[in-house]
């Protein structure tokens, strides 16, 4: 069956605005593995690694999101966090421009988006690599979390969701709200509205990434229960006793 062509005017620009560990990388992979969406990785933070300046970074963008006459992607996009923007107004205002549309994805249990944090450091450190791609470098040793650095995690990550927030809605532009744990409990019924958001079919994807951190923390954290007291009373709580997935 012959693949589809499309037109450049058919071609719908987007990004992935995301807080980290959030899924974001498997979210990228699953996409770019349908056959009518390109969706690349972090394109920014590695002009910026590169010292590279925001106007580079804008230049690169445009360019990316101004596809051929004719091409087999129905949907163009990729992912970046805010920090790694260079120009943010200038990227506001190209999104704008190029008529983007917005998947902002974020958890909504921020306890173990730091949890997540902490044990991809670890990974890190061990692999040299942020996500999981090999079960064999999977390492289930609980971590000993420091009291202090999680709660300046914490509050970091609490800073990051409200700039994003503030950032996306300042955008005025088509967006879809995205959550991991919706991600987790249905990826089937999660990804169908992302497609249907970017204008293509459904097709069978396949993600590349591995989850790296145990659902239930208990099974994560050494000190799981000082570290649980200490927020006890406090809206995290529960976030500690949630358990979606097995």
């Amino acid at each position: 069956m012959l693949r589809p062509i499309f037109f450049r005017s058919q071609v719908q620009p987007f990004v992935n605005l995301f807080v980290e560990r959030a899924g974001s990388t498997y979210l990228a992979t699953l996409l770019d593995s349908h056959p009518h969406i390109v969706s690349l990785r972090e394109e920014l933070a590695v002009l910026r690694q590169q010292g590279k300046d925001g106007a580079a970074q804008l230049a690169w963008a445009r360019e990316f999101w101004t596809p051929p006459l004719l091409g087999r992607a129905k949907a163009r996009g990729f992912k970046t966090k805010l920090v790694d923007i260079l120009d943010p107004d200038g990227f506001a205002r190209l999104l704008q421009e190029k008529e983007c549309r917005v998947l902002c994805l974020r958890r909504r249990n921020t306890v173990k988006g730091v949890v997540s944090t902490l044990n991809a450091r670890r990974l890190w450190e061990r692999a040299g690599t942020w996500n999981l791609l090999d079960e064999s470098k999977r390492r289930d040793q609980a971590l000993q979390v420091d009291f202090q650095e999680f709660d300046q995690l914490l509050r970091q990550r609490e800073a990051w969701d409200q700039e994003l927030e503030e950032y996306v809605e300042r955008l005025g532009l088509p967006t879809l709200m995205l959550y991991y744990e919706d991600l987790l409990l249905d990826e089937a019924a999660f990804l169908n509205q992302v497609f249907a958001f970017l204008g293509v079919r459904p097709q069978p994807v396949q993600g590349r990434t591995l989850k790296n951190t145990r659902d239930n923390l208990r099974d994560v954290l050494a000190n799981f229960e000082e570290l649980r007291e200490r927020y006890r009373n406090t809206r995290y709580a529960a976030m500690f006793d949630e358990v979606l997935v097995g």
